[in-house]
């Protein structure tokens, strides 16, 4: 193990990797795109403008699972190993979530999503200053780019589409982002300044942050403080990845057995139109509720992480 005191020189070594990890995993994705696809990567422009095509999504596919190795999961593992003493518990992976513990994660989650919706109503109608109206056009450009490409991904013509979905949007970000701002950043955080609510709630600004998606900022940063909360509640970094994949793969079977379509007219606006809107308070109270008990059942089985004050 290599030694670096402090929490900020270990995040920009962390950052590093990040950095040089994304831009080789990139580069050698460019160049394998070639031989693979038949694409120059002088074309990767046409690619991105034509989302309709099979091949161009298979493409942008496989430079997503590239792009989440190299920004993430590589990066994670490689300064676990180098800068953790036994990293798997100081990470908390060896420490188990038991089977009440996920049914209580599969509820809070589906009694939060009338919330989650309506909160990426709310930040859908945030509007800039006018002084500031060509950095809000910019933003709603890349906002609608990015949901382009997510209904393009969400086109799913077999099994096999959804098992590589699955493992692409479902299984990988949920291990690298976890293990990247749950496992390293939060309990560093925690570490450094005593207290897990700053932890939990820096983690997830940087986890929001990072997602460069303005429109969808409030949702991703109450669900990365829920997915801290998870960890602490818990003392396992498996619960906020449970969460984290039941989020994004509960999307991806909705949109599979019912059509994207469906998703995105019907189930996205559970709680945000003005005659669901009580759904969202019966959410809010059922939500409450459930967090009361998993908190309360969680600390009775002392599984809540005291471990904050431990060192990397």
């Amino acid at each position: 193990m290599i030694r670096l005191e402090g929490i900020f020189p270990r995040l920009l070594v962390l950052l590093g990797f990040c950095l040089v990890f994304g831009a080789f995993f990139n580069l050698a994705g460019f160049a394998l795109i070639k031989p693979m696809y038949g694409v120059d990567i002088t074309n990767l422009g046409s690619v991105l403008n034509d989302l309709s095509s099979e091949r161009n999504v298979s493409i942008l596919k496989f430079m997503q699972l590239l792009n989440t190795l190299g920004l993430f999961i590589v990066p994670g593992i490689l300064f676990s190993l180098l800068f953790m003493q036994q990293p798997l518990d100081k990470l908390r992976l060896d420490r188990s979530v038991t089977n009440w513990q996920v049914l209580f994660i599969v509820l809070l989650y589906i009694s939060f999503l009338p919330l989650i919706n309506l909160m990426v109503s709310l930040n859908a109608d945030l509007s800039l200053p006018d002084s500031l109206a060509a950095l809000e056009n910019w933003m709603r450009s890349a906002e609608d780019k990015a949901e382009a490409l997510t209904e393009a991904f969400l086109q799913m013509n077999g099994s096999s589409d959804l098992i590589y979905n699955i493992v692409l949007i479902g299984i990988l970000p949920a291990i690298g982002e976890e293990l990247i701002f749950r496992g390293i950043i939060q309990r560093g955080l925690q570490q450094q300044f005593k207290n897990h609510h700053i932890g939990i709630w820096i983690a997830a600004l940087l986890f929001s942050a990072l997602h460069m998606q303005f429109y969808g900022f409030l949702p991703r940063l109450i669900l990365g403080a829920f997915f801290g909360y998870l960890m602490v509640w818990t003392g396992s970094l498996w619960a906020p990845m449970i969460a984290h994949f039941l989020n994004n793969t509960l999307a991806l079977m909705l949109a599979y057995y019912l059509g994207a379509e469906s998703l995105q007219t019907e189930i996205d606006n559970v709680g945000t139109t003005t005659d669901t809107l009580w759904i969202s308070g019966l959410s809010l109270l059922l939500f409450s509720y459930l967090i009361y008990r998993f908190r309360h059942l969680s600390y009775a089985h002392e599984k809540v992480d005291e471990g904050y004050h431990e060192g990397w």
